[in-house]
Formats: structure tokens, sequence, C-alpha cells
């Protein structure tokens, strides 16, 4: 086995440098195509957890609404109360002698 890889390593070193050329070309391919895979693996990570952000983002949002309408329509209550004592409380005060 020694001796083939020996043999074959000679047989390429004595040929051109058309053929390195050639291989190096190759090598250059391959590691593009694996380099090109990588960063589409890890834009498709990046994406999905992105999305899964999104989502959680939205439903902090959706319930910080809803606590907001809560607070807005007790709030509207209160003050529709407050009114109505202190017109009664100004009706009171304007009738006295």
């Amino acid at each position: 086995m020694t001796d083939d890889l020996l043999s074959l390593a000679n047989h390429a070193s004595a040929q051109n440098d058309r053929w390195l050329f050639v291989c190096l070309l190759l090598i250059c391919l391959v590691f593009a195509w694996v380099l090109f895979r990588y960063l589409i693996r890890q834009i498709d990570q990046l994406r999905t957890r992105m999305d899964e952000q999104s989502a959680e983002f939205v439903a902090h949002l959706k319930q910080a609404n809803k606590e907001m309408l809560e607070v807005v329509a007790t709030s509207a209550k209160t003050i529709a109360q407050n009114s109505a004592i202190m017109e009664r409380v100004e009706r009171k005060l304007d009738h006295q002698p």
C-alpha cells in the first residue's frame, strides 16, 4: 500500500502545472460549496430564532395591550365616579346659605 501511494505521488509530481491548477480549482469549488451550505444553515437557524422571538414579542404585546385596556377602562370608570361625586358636592355647596 505504501509503495502504491509513493508511486502515485511520484506520478503526480511528474505532471505539469495544468493538472495542479485543475486540482486546486476543484478543491476551491468544493470548499466554496461547503462554505455556502454552512452559511445557508446558519441563516436558517438565525431566521428560526428570529421567528420565535417575534412570536414571543407579539404575545407579550397582546398581553400588555389587554392589561392596558383594562387599566384604561378602570380609570375611565373611576373618573366618571369621581366626577359624579364632585357634581354632588358642588350642588350641595351651591345650595348652602
